[in-house]
Parts: structure tokens; C-alpha cells; sequence
């Protein structure tokens, strides 16, 4: 599934919009708000109900980021082989290390 440009949220198959540049871009939004907010020229990191909000403000949940770690550590295995570790940083985080 693709994510929204603006807010980050998972866009389910058959929705949303896709917007292409002459310069070849693609850009996906998950609905009509999050297209006008990039149009006013609205930064994701400033806009509280994005996700890029939430994760600079430390308001996701820990559940989430854990997630999304174990995600990225299953995505560095190879075919065939053993799971290769991941970063230092990325093992103390799902450890609950700080």
C-alpha cells in the first residue's frame, strides 16, 4: 500500500489520488485535505494531525515505533539465509532502551 505525501497514513488500494509532475514525481495523498495543505504550502512537521507531528512531538505510541523496527529488521533478511541484526540504535529501541 502506498502512503500519504502529507500526513503519512496508509492509503488502502482504490482510493486516494495520484498526482504526477511533468518532471516525472508522483505524489499520493490519502484525501482532498491533505492535497490542499501541500497547495498552501503547509509543512507536515508543523501540522499536528500528521504523522510526522506525532513522531517529532514523541506522541506515537511506543507499540508503533516497535513495530516498525521489528518491520525494518525483517526487511534486511535474505532469501534463503539468516536474518541479518540490525543497528545498534534500532536493537536498544526494541530492547526498551532509551
Amino acid at each position: 500500500m502506498a502512503k500519504c505525501n502529507f500526513c503519512g497514513s496508509e492509503i488502502e488500494k482504490g482510493t486516494g489520488m495520484i498526482f504526477v509532475e511533468k518532471v516525472g514525481k508522483v505524489r499520493n495523498f490519502c484525501s482532498s485535505k491533505c492535497e490542499r495543505n501541500v497547495d498552501l504550502g503547509r509543512i507536515p512537521r508543523h501540522t499536528r494531525w500528521t504523522q510526522e507531528f506525532r513522531k517529532l512531538k514523541g506522541k506515537i505510541a511506543a507499540d508503533v515505533e516497535k513495530e516498525a523496527l521489528q518491520r525494518e529488521a525483517e526487511a534486511t533478511a535474505t532469501a534463503g539465509k539468516m536474518k541479518v541484526g540490525i543497528s545498534g540504535a534500532a536493537a536498544k529501541k526494541l530492547k526498551g532502551g532509551a
